[in-house]
């Protein structure tokens, strides 16, 4: 039973981590801007890092429409992004969206895969040039 159990926990962690994701050739900086970007539905090269707290960052961004300053937190835990707004909660509940990265065609693309609650998935390909 043991070890039925721990090869569903490996299966499991495969399908999560894809070695794309191993070792992403993106700074931290650029994933947390082009992840929030996305769920937002904004341009990557608008979002800013304004500072850094351990290894949270800190990103905004100017709503063109009315100049409003919108302000994000963003870590990285391992292939997953975990956001709050600023002031807000982190979105880690269970029942949150789950945000994933994978670095693809060796660096040249970014994927960002946003799981949600209900089951369904939504992925996003952006290429380096257009968000560096």
């Amino acid at each position: 039973m043991l070890l039925v159990y721990r090869l569903m926990t490996l299966a499991m962690v495969s399908a999560v981590i894809s070695p794309a994701s191993a070792a992403p050739s993106f700074e931290v900086e650029t994933i947390c801007r082009t992840a929030i970007a996305s769920i937002m539905g904004r341009d990557p090269k608008i979002m800013q890092v304004t500072r850094t707290v351990g290894d949270v960052l800190f990103l905004t961004y100017v709503r063109p429409i009315d100049n409003f300053v919108w302000t994000y937190r963003c870590r990285i835990e391992g292939n997953r992004v975990v956001w709050a707004t600023e002031p807000g909660r982190w979105r880690e509940d269970p029942k949150d969206d789950k945000i994933f990265f994978e670095d693809v065609d060796a660096g040249k693309q970014l994927r960002i895969i946003e799981n949600h609650g209900d089951g369904s998935s939504t992925k996003q390909l952006f290429d380096r040039d257009a968000i560096l």
